[in-house]
């Protein structure tokens, strides 16, 4: 579930536990993989069937939707690879996709690459924070409980912050 909630975080919290030995490196990329395109198609679809009405309702999005339906006429592969990088970007976009023209096996085959692209990158940066922890900070014995404890923490925070802003 943290996975939907705030990916990064989760991801390298869980591939740095891996690392130590605490969870299955494979299970955790694969979990990964399938939270993150699962969410993603379920705003896609959710955007599909009653994005249009949704989101002309909210006077904030309004201008936010022309500039995402602007930019994805321009360049539809960049966007639908790109917004999963980009912080703040991970839910709204596909719900904006789903409104559009954009056909659905598009984003369905640009969502899948873009996935496999951010668990790959995420899961080696993970790993390599884990082997970097375990080598420069073996001194500190069990520190990456406190650490994974701190990761996971601050990622709900920011969810539950994101959130209440968002009212």
């Amino acid at each position: 579930m943290g996975i939907v909630l705030e990916g990064e975080m989760i991801m390298l919290s869980s591939v740095i536990a891996a690392h130590k030995g605490y969870l299955n490196l494979w299970i955790v990329m694969v979990i990964s993989f399938s939270g993150t395109l699962g969410s993603d198609w379920f705003y896609f679809f959710f955007g599909r069937e009653k994005g249009k009405n949704w989101l002309l309702n909210k006077q904030k999005i309004k201008g936010k939707l022309k500039k995402v339906t602007q930019k994805l006429q321009k360049y539809p592969a960049i966007v639908i690879v790109s917004y999963r990088f980009l912080y703040g970007f991970k839910t709204l976009t596909p719900v904006f996709l789903g409104a559009s023209e954009i056909q659905t096996i598009t984003f369905i085959s640009y969502s899948f690459f873009s996935t496999l692209l951010w668990c790959l990158l995420y899961g080696t940066l993970g790993y390599t924070s884990g082997e970097i922890i375990k080598t420069r900070l073996a001194h500190i014995e069990n520190i990456e409980l406190i650490i994974v404890g701190f990761l996971l923490l601050g990622g709900i925070l920011i969810y539950l912050l994101n959130r209440i802003r968002k009212g």
